[in-house]
């Protein structure tokens, strides 16, 4: 008869998810996870599987969190563009407080795509759920009046789709917050197509 678990499987997660954001896939080794989860190796792979198992379920919890940041932060009340630049300050604050790791989900496509099936799977449902999020913010803005017209929703939310996972890799050689929040007033002003207010809601 097997033995109860003695841990928190959701706290172990985390903190494989904080290893492997840190040191990437191939650099984190076993005995890395074996010290910094403080489970033996049997545990590990009775409860997660191998390390490529144990990756796939943390790089899925990250992107949970993402996602349910981008279905619950936005409301029918208030300026959509506003509330779409507060939205991408928390994700990238978010991201931040990991050092200068930069985006678990970014560093994960650059090192394991074209060739890991599972991580392509996570990060198209990923990036498919934020593009959709963001067009959706997009059409409100417009309705508003505040979107360009020379761009759709769908145009201006594949733009900063495109920009926000690009910042992700720039902010690893270049993390100065002035530098991130610049191209970020850059990129609202293109989609408002004038010089707007985008102070982040309450």
């Amino acid at each position: 008869m097997a033995r109860p678990r003695t841990f928190d499987e959701d706290a172990i997660l985390d903190r494989a998810m904080l290893l492997f954001w840190r040191k990437g896939y191939e650099a984190t080794a076993m005995s890395d996870l074996v010290e910094g989860l403080g489970l033996g190796r049997g545990s590990i792979y009775a409860a997660f599987g191998d390390k490529h198992q144990l990756f796939v379920r943390a790089l899925a919890r990250y992107l949970d969190r993402q996602n349910t940041l981008l279905r619950t932060a936005f409301a029918d009340e208030g300026p959509a563009l506003a509330q779409l630049r507060d939205v991408l300050d928390r994700l990238l604050a978010a991201d931040a407080a990991c050092g200068n790791a930069g985006c678990f989900s970014v560093n994960s496509i650059a090192e394991l795509l074209p060739h890991d099936e599972d991580v392509a799977r996570l990060a198209r449902q990923s990036l498919a759920a934020a593009e959709e999020a963001f067009t959706r913010q997009l059409a409100r803005a417009a309705d508003e009046g505040d979107l360009s017209p020379s761009l759709t929703p769908e145009a201006g939310a594949r733009l900063l789709l495109t920009l926000v996972q690009g910042l992700q890799i720039v902010r690893k050689v270049d993390p100065d917050p002035a530098h991130t929040a610049a191209t970020l007033d850059s990129a609202f002003t293109l989609l408002a197509g004038q010089p707007a207010s985008l102070t982040p809601t309450a």
